[in-house]
């Protein structure tokens, strides 16, 4: 991928003479996905090996020919956005003290702002003959939906143990602001994703059964935004704390914010 594009007018005669000239205010932005290319250290095996990721174990082994998959919403933090979450983890890691160890996912290894999503899927699976017709099914499917533009506010910070790891995540709950119902345009969204991965074979997400066991029922409050994760196991000793802290972090909100 070019990181910059430039016209054919800056080729040719006087090339050398405009370089010696450049100087760094007149150089183009870097493309918004620049911070993609160094989002991560390199991976030098595909091999589990937990002392390269924070201890973490890989939820799914490596197999050729098969592409881990996850369908979500992806959030790109304006700076302003950025710098107060920044300041809820760090207002959470004074409060639980030095020894609640956890990772934020705000920033990369090298330091670069990344993107935050809310889930529509749990990770899985698909092989490589799966992939095209699944992501041309999808879309279809999201653009049928009926689901237009939408505004997502924070609603609580609580930790989640995950069912299927060892690690826990920070998560800020997640509300359609002006919806009609509980959190509709994303039920919606869910609805179609949860179609799609279940037509393959994987189990769909916030799934469970009703009272009476027949139909399927969807909690429509388990949507979130994960902002960091830990594998201490005595995350329910934190839960006070945690929720303090975001209340104070709420009343510190900026009157211009709106979120």
């Amino acid at each position: 991928m070019g990181l910059v594009d430039y016209s054919s007018d800056d080729e040719g005669s006087g090339g050398e003479e405009t370089q010696s000239k450049a100087t760094a205010s007149a150089l183009p932005p870097l493309p918004r996905g620049f911070h993609d290319l160094y989002a991560s250290t390199v991976r030098n095996s595909t091999a589990d090996d937990p002392s390269l990721h924070q201890g973490r174990h890989r939820a799914i082994p490596h197999v050729a020919g098969q592409w881990p998959s996850h369908i979500y919403i992806e959030w790109f933090p304006l700076p302003l956005e950025h710098t107060r979450l920044s300041q809820l983890l760090a207002s959470l890691r004074t409060a639980l003290g030095e020894d609640a160890a956890f990772h934020s996912f705000l920033t990369s290894d090298l330091g670069a702002p990344l993107p935050l999503h809310i889930s529509l899927s749990r990770p899985f699976m698909l092989t490589t003959a799966e992939k095209a017709q699944f992501l041309t099914q999808l879309v279809d499917g999201i653009r049928s939906s009926g689901v237009g533009r939408f505004d997502v506010a924070f609603d609580g910070l609580d930790w989640f143990r995950s069912p299927d790891s060892a690690r826990a995540f920070l998560v800020l709950g997640a509300i359609v602001k002006g919806s009609s119902s509980m959190n509709e345009p994303l039920m919606k969204l869910l609805d179609r994703s949860n179609e799609q991965v279940t037509a393959v074979g994987q189990p769909a997400l916030y799934a469970r059964k009703s009272v009476d066991g027949d139909d399927p029922a969807v909690d429509s409050s388990s949507f979130h935004v994960s902002v960091a994760w830990t594998l201490a196991s005595n995350i329910d000793a934190w839960t006070d704390t945690t929720r303090n802290v975001y209340e104070g972090w709420q009343a510190s909100r900026p009157r211009s914010a709106t979120w």
